[in-house]
């Protein structure tokens, strides 16, 4: 009878094992559970239109040419 042993290895002073993908995939569902709902349909263009309308102001205008 043969005996096969694996073992695994941890970086040392690291608790946190858990898979990267599978923390990936925990923090990409509540975007897309967000963005299935009804209230990102209408959230999206009234941020683009307040983006937009800010940008316009007088402040926005100043902040966009400190920006370049």
């Amino acid at each position: 009878m043969e005996t096969i042993m694996t073992t695994t290895t941890f970086q040392p002073g690291t608790d946190n094992h858990a898979s990267t993908d599978a923390l990936h995939a925990v923090a990409e569902f509540p975007v897309a559970w967000f963005e299935a709902t009804p209230a990102y349909l209408v959230l999206r263009p009234v941020g683009a239109f307040l983006r937009e309308w800010a940008a316009a102001t007088p402040a926005g205008i100043l902040l966009g040419l400190l920006k370049r």
